[in-house]
């Protein structure tokens, strides 16, 4: 996959190369130990894993959620199709319907509780992200000091001691508490910011540029170009490795409400035919009601995934990708350059309170 003439993206978008430092320029000896965190992955992919999985729960019970609901209502609606059934069959229809809709109201409460798999997963997330957020911020933040180490022993420990120090911050921040860093993200009220563990430091003026270029080299190609990856991986018209991507799924909802709006028509206009067609009108206004539900029911799942704003946020983010790795192209300065990588790692910082508070939103509720 290419990217408007860039490198080719890792053919996993969703492997987290990122953080492996596998790239050119990452493996410069110079600048090797400050793109490996060996300590910062041991804690990432734990957390990632588990993200991944209360992830998977938590669409499950959604949908499930919306199943049950669906079904009760739409065993509800059956009447007009039974009326020769005896009433104590009608009594037991009307229980099941009954409780099937309470545990499909029950599953779509219980998502939106503190404890709920959502939570757990966006609390997971929150955390695996701004560990990214951090691993390259604290690189673009302490630059000079990195440019200018050449090699040094003794200075390669210290930056190394300094980022460890930093680090530890971090776990005492919103490591430890990643509920309330959700809760400010979701009230908009000041969350931790990278730049509290790890202030940006100036220009000092005796860096490498050599050691400097391999930086950027490698920037370009582990943020540039596999963020890049990513946003195609979920803009893709097909999905990779069995799962759809955000714009299928997007599609494939509106697909499936244009089709409910032809059918209910179509339904009405056979219904006008119905005496000549010799068609039972009580299975025409049941199926009316049951497509109607249906389309309500799709509309509780988008509700529920987000499609749309996914496809939106990642649109946004793609187009503010392609500037920033314009605008580091055109720059001749260091100044200029570490400008661009830092503008950059604050976009990104926005741009994950953007994606937290859009999936605290998501409800799966009918």
């Amino acid at each position: 996959m290419s990217h408007n003439g860039s490198t080719s993206a890792p053919a996993n978008a969703f492997e987290n190369y990122d953080l492996k430092g596998e790239a050119p320029g990452a493996r410069d000896p110079r600048v090797r130990f400050a793109f490996e965190f060996p300590e910062l992955l041991a804690t990432f992919k734990p957390i990632d894993h588990k993200a991944m999985l209360a992830r998977k729960s938590s669409r499950r019970s959604g949908i499930l959620a919306v199943i049950f609901v669906l079904g009760a209502l739409m065993i509800a609606s059956a009447g007009p199709i039974l009326p020769h059934m005896d009433h104590e069959w009608h009594a037991v229809i009307g229980y099941v319907s009954t409780g099937i809709g309470l545990i499909g109201a029950l599953l779509g409460f219980l998502g939106i509780h503190k404890g709920s798999a959502r939570r757990k997963w966006l609390r997971a997330r929150l955390q695996t992200e701004v560990m990214r957020l951090f691993h390259f911020h604290y690189m673009a933040a302490r630059l000079p000091e990195l440019a200018s180490i050449n090699g040094d022993p003794a200075r390669e420990a210290e930056y190394l001691a300094r980022r460890a120090a930093a680090f530890a911050d971090l776990k005492k921040g919103p490591l430890a508490n990643p509920e309330g860093e959700l809760r400010k993200i979701e009230a908009r009220e000041q969350a931790f910011g990278p730049d509290d563990v790890v202030p940006e430091m100036p220009v000092q003026g005796d860096e490498n540029p050599e050691a400097a270029e391999a930086v950027f080299i490698a920037w370009k190609s582990l943020r540039f170009d596999w963020q890049l990856g990513y946003c195609d991986a979920k803009l893709a018209d097909k999905g990779t490795k069995g799962r759809l991507s955000s714009k299928q799924t997007e599609q494939g909802f509106a697909v499936f409400a244009w089709s409910c709006i032809g059918l209910v028509v179509a339904l009405h206009l056979v219904q006008l035919f119905s005496e000549a067609l010799h068609l039972e009108k009580a299975w025409l206004e049941v199926i009316v009601v049951w497509t109607a539900l249906a389309a309500l029911a799709a509309r509780a799942l988008e509700d529920g995934l987000q499609p749309q704003r996914d496809v939106e946020r990642y649109e946004q983010y793609r187009a503010n990708i392609l500037v920033a790795r314009e605008r580091l192209a055109q720059a001749t300065t260091l100044t200029g350059k570490l400008e661009v990588i830092r503008a950059f790692e604050r976009n990104s910082l926005e741009e994950m309170r953007v994606f937290m508070r859009t999936h605290g939103r998501a409800r799966f509720l009918l």
